[in-house]
């Protein structure tokens, strides 16, 4: 039997004799990088339709619903159906950034727990008050219409959804942003993009840009239990155009997307179809 007596040369040269009959190979060792591997890196709710959203840990979430209290609330405009029932209605029945841009203007936080709703905006601008109770609901109204200038007779009438929220469509409680076409536009553009600009529910990370069509009536897990079914692309409006910081008209989003990419979608909404507990981290996986 032959010894082997320099093993760092023998790995060197890739095999070592061991004996007459018998060679021990070394091979470097390789790694395959999953191309499809997607995580989901932020979750955001948004309590009152255009206003502020709120960064989640975590969420639990139920079979046909959205994310908890994520639309629960609306600003209904007081000449509108929305404003005398709780039934699903278009955004034109409701105080919304595409046309109130100052609504951005407002920084907003909700607490699950308590109920209370505060919102601070410009000059000194504060109210706070519960919102299941029409004293606090009263003052989040009056004070969103002394920010935007409105008469008493156009105060918003904040309306609270009885089933799901008030989406800007029925097709589908929840959203899917796609973080590597969102790059793919700042590039195009040579600008950075705030994600908050769309709204979404969910950021994606690790997917090819633009292949949100390739989604389109499948179902996407999200850790180990929540399964979505993808409805829909989520076409966007001028209210991408808005600062969500400062409230101004500052980027041309819709022209941009239909420019370069030939149409004016931006994410996916999607239904739950099985519940259970995310969170930022968890591992997303489209299943055929």
């Amino acid at each position: 039997m032959t010894t082997c007596l320099n093993p760092v040369s023998a790995i060197q040269t890739v095999s070592c004799i061991l004996s007459k009959d018998m060679v021990l190979y070394f091979r470097p060792a390789t790694f395959t990088q999953r191309k499809d591997f997607m995580n989901l890196s932020e979750i955001w709710r948004y309590p009152v339709k255009s206003l502020t959203g709120q960064s989640m840990d975590r969420v639990v979430l139920n079979p046909g619903m959205g994310l908890p209290h994520d639309r629960r609330w609306a600003l209904a405009r007081p000449d509108g159906q929305a404003a005398t029932n709780t039934d699903w209605h278009p955004k034109s029945q409701f105080y919304v950034m595409v046309r109130e841009y100052g609504l951005a203007e407002l920084k907003c936080q909700f607490n699950d727990l308590s109920g209370l709703f505060s919102l601070e905006g410009p000059n000194g601008l504060k109210a706070s008050g519960n919102l299941a109770s029409p004293e606090g609901r009263a003052e989040i109204e009056a004070a969103v219409a002394t920010h935007l200038g409105l008469s008493t007779d156009k105060r918003p009438v904040l309306k609270e959804a009885q089933k799901i929220g008030y989406f800007d469509t029925t097709e589908g409680p929840v959203s899917l942003l796609n973080m590597a076409s969102l790059r793919i536009l700042e590039d195009t553009i040579g600008q950075s993009i705030d994600p908050k600009r769309f709204r979404m529910n969910f950021y994606v990370e690790g997917a090819e840009a633009w292949c949100e069509p390739k989604w389109l009536g499948k179902r996407v897990r999200i850790g180990k239990t929540v399964v979505l079914h993808v409805t829909e692309n989520t076409g966007r409006c001028k209210a991408t155009h808005v600062n969500p910081a400062t409230g101004e008209l500052d980027l041309k989003i819709l022209h941009a997307i239909k420019h370069n990419f030939g149409h004016t979608n931006m994410g996916v909404y999607a239904k739950v179809i099985e519940g259970g507990l995310i969170q930022p981290n968890d591992e997303i996986e489209i299943l055929e």
